[in-house]
């Protein structure tokens, strides 16, 4: 009986929300480079722009993960179809890829991990190649509220391998290391578990110091604003 209703409850909520939809990406460039990208985090540029304009063209708004979040927690009929677009790990690439979005008004979030931006540091491979302090600096100076800054973590570590106080540790010094480059734009309000991995527990400690946990699961999100859900 109890799961007969909470499929009722679903189809209902499914029938006065329209899904919010939050795309992930890493690399998007014209040519592939095998030296440092993996070929599950690359998508061609040429793709990419023809899959944004198509979704224009079929009356999809594309907004912040701010605005996304406050319709997914407020919303009790929602007829408008929304995307937003986020980016994992801040890979040098994807200067390439802002500037045409930006041109666009279509807003951005960047998940960085802080110790990369030294220009020297990396976490797999040496020929990996991440968006700069200086490039950061001026990405989000020039582009203001469209694009935001939020956490990835220190580094690229796996949240479940975790105790709660690193965790808490771990998401304090990134957010003291993020926060000079959202002056223009929200400050550190979401994080995206590396990978994807996370345990019931990260969730509370995120919760608790007012952090959204985002996760990447293939699902979309109607009211669950428990945290964000991406594919």
């Amino acid at each position: 009986m109890n799961n007969f209703l909470h499929r009722i409850k679903r189809k209902f909520i499914k029938l006065r929300l329209q899904p919010v939809r939050v795309f992930c990406f890493h690399h998007i460039t014209e040519e592939y480079d095998a030296s440092y990208m993996k070929r599950g985090d690359w998508m061609q540029l040429s793709l990419f722009k023809n899959k944004i304009e198509d979704m224009q063209l079929n009356g999809i708004e594309f907004i912040s993960l701010y605005s996304a979040y406050n319709h997914i927690k407020n919303d009790r009929i929602r007829t408008k179809k929304y995307v937003v677009i986020t980016f994992d790990d801040g890979y040098a690439s994807l200067k390439g890829i802002i500037p045409w979005l930006m041109e666009n008004k279509i807003p951005v979030t960047l998940f960085i991990n802080p110790k990369y931006l030294d220009g020297e540091s990396y976490r797999d491979n040496p020929n990996e190649r991440y968006l700069t302090a200086n490039d950061l600096k001026e990405l989000t100076d020039q582009y203001g509220i469209l694009l935001s800054v939020q956490s990835h973590g220190w580094e690229h570590t796996d949240a479940a391998k975790m105790s709660s106080e690193e965790l808490k540790e771990n998401i304090s010094k990134t957010i003291e290391a993020l926060t000079p480059y959202t002056t223009h734009s929200i400050p550190i309000l979401y994080h995206a578990y590396t990978w994807g991995s996370y345990t019931k527990e990260n969730d509370e400690v995120l919760m608790s110091i007012g952090i959204v946990p985002v996760k990447i699961n293939g699902r979309v999100n109607y009211n669950d604003s428990s945290c964000i859900d991406r594919c």
